[in-house]
């Protein structure tokens, strides 16, 4: 019964999830969390993650779950709304989430298909990622804009970003991570 706490286990939940690309494990995760843990998480670190974590799920659930085009508009629905709460906190001047709704921005051009925004974005969340030193977001962002690369056809900037995730990863201690991902980088040379 306790609210705090199943709300830290959700959101640590979907982080691993997330870290290791299982999104539709993480969407059923997001989905079962629902609200009550959210407001028992408000103002606090993991409640600001939790956010992020559940839009980037319904955004990636958008683009890569292959469903009907109804399920997709609520999954985007859904990001949209937690995405207009991080960028209301930027807005407010929260400087830890900047790097976030970069990413999210990112994604969210992706799946609209504005390249040119999306490129921007990718670029924005690793470089303000790096100087406010979230190396696990930095990691992320490299990792996605690869993802995002590869389904260009854009082999060059994949490897490029896929590099710099596997180093990210390793220096934030997710070997585990990094090795999943030199396992793709060797099967695609």
């Amino acid at each position: 019964d306790n609210q705090s706490l199943c709300g830290y286990i959700y959101a640590g939940h979907m982080e691993i999830k997330v870290i290791f690309g299982e999104w539709e494990g993480a969407l059923k995760l997001a989905d079962q969390a629902g609200s009550p843990p959210r407001a028992a998480l408000v103002a606090t670190f993991t409640g600001i993650r939790f956010t992020f974590l559940v839009a980037l799920i319904y955004i990636k659930a958008g683009q890569l779950i292959k469903t009907d085009a109804i399920t997709r508009l609520k999954w985007k629905t859904k990001a949209l709304k937690e995405i207009w709460t991080i960028r209301k906190w930027v807005k407010r001047g929260n400087p830890n989430v900047v790097h976030s709704l970069h990413l999210l921005e990112a994604e969210l051009a992706a799946l609209n298909k504005k390249n040119k925004k999306a490129e921007q974005h990718f670029n924005s969340a690793i470089d303000t990622a790096e100087k406010n030193g979230f190396l696990q977001d930095q990691a992320l962002s490299n990792e996605m804009a690869s993802t995002y690369y590869k389904r260009r056809g854009d082999e060059s900037n994949r490897d490029h970003y896929l590099k710099q995730a596997i180093e990210c990863y390793s220096k934030w201690g997710a070997t585990a991570k990094a090795h999943q991902l030199s396992g793709i980088s060797l099967e695609s040379s």
